[in-house]
């Protein structure tokens, strides 16, 4: 017990106290320098998709920009937990049809500075919304062998596509998938496609409506054939 004392008395003198608190600080700013000298600091090269900001509503973005590389300089901890919540955007507020460039813009979290950005202009290119209606092809899928599908009616008969015009230009034919396997029947909502000449979904041109409705009226008296 004495002994403990004695240690005890020795830790709380004054200048050892300070001593060993002067230890202690060096091994925390030399685990936090990690060897590099500076605190901890370092730089990283991140590499961002450029968000579009207020594109007009009369526009539609056909050639997004590039990928940005944005060289970033913070402590070691703050990179970590704050580099996902960097954001590289352009602001399409007066955007023309056409090809135009755009000075990126790079924002982070306190803490983290944005050294350097390459390229720091990228360029899109926009065209206005074009509409044109189609008329839609009914694909049955499903049939059991002998059976047939008659009184197919979708409703409506076409529909309206909406974007690029050189997206429109794709379009080969409009089709409305109906799986009888799923359990579709009368007045049943099925999707819309829109596809080229290679049957490749134009995912970019908006449908409307996106469904149709479906009136399918099965054939009760064809006999299924034996084979």
């Amino acid at each position: 017990m004495k002994a403990a004392k004695d240690f005890w008395a020795f830790l709380t003198k004054p200048d050892v106290y300070w001593r060993l608190f002067a230890l202690l600080l060096a091994i925390v700013l030399w685990l936090l320098a990690a060897g590099d000298g500076s605190l901890g600091e370092e730089e990283r090269t991140v590499t961002l998709q450029v968000q579009t900001l207020n594109l007009p509503g009369e526009l539609v973005l056909v050639e997004p920009p590039e990928p940005v590389d944005v060289r970033i300089r913070g402590l070691s901890p703050l990179l970590n937990q704050g580099a996902s919540s960097i954001v590289a955007s352009i602001n399409l507020s007066g955007a023309k049809a056409g090809t135009e460039t755009y000075n990126v813009e790079v924002t982070g979290p306190l803490g983290i500075e944005i050294v350097r950005v390459s390229p720091s202009w990228v360029s899109v290119y926009t065209e206005e919304v074009q509409e044109a209606v189609f008329p839609v092809t009914l694909v049955i899928l499903g049939v059991e062998q002998g059976r047939q599908v008659s009184g197919l009616e979708p409703d409506p008969a076409v529909v309206t596509l909406r974007g690029a015009e050189s997206m429109l230009r794709e379009v080969d034919h409009v089709i409305a998938y109906a799986d009888l396997g799923d359990g579709i029947g009368p007045d049943s909502l099925v999707p819309v496609r829109a596809l080229d000449d290679e049957g490749r979904g134009l995912y970019s041109l908006e449908i409307d409506p996106p469904r149709i409705t479906m009136r399918l009226k099965r054939d009760e008296s064809t006999q299924t054939r034996e084979e």
